[in-house]
């Protein structure tokens, strides 16, 4: 898909420097994942990869060593009822 919408993105990409005064580029989503290396020189302003962002801003998590919250609205939601769940699953989405 890169291929073959690389051009359109592009210029998309100065379309929106120009009509709306973007100051970076954002290209997300996994079938984008790469691309902002190949078409950075073709943009006047920063390109971020979205995929490449995520994975650096998770290794950044886990190096800090944060903890999962159990307060606050990050916490775990309620447990959930199921039926016809193999019992394992039905542990695991019920929070046992």
């Amino acid at each position: 898909m890169q291929r073959e919408k690389e051009e359109g993105l592009v210029a998309l990409a100065h379309r929106a420097i120009v009509d709306s005064g973007a100051e970076v580029v954002i290209l997300a989503g996994a079938p984008l994942a790469g691309l902002a290396a190949r078409v950075r020189h073709r943009i006047p302003v920063p390109v971020v990869d979205g995929i490449a962002a995520a994975l650096k801003q998770a290794e950044a998590l886990a190096a800090l060593g944060i903890v999962k919250p159990t307060a606050g609205s990050f916490r775990r939601p309620p447990a959930k009822g199921s039926t016809g769940l193999p019992r394992g699953l039905a542990d695991l989405i019920g929070g046992r």
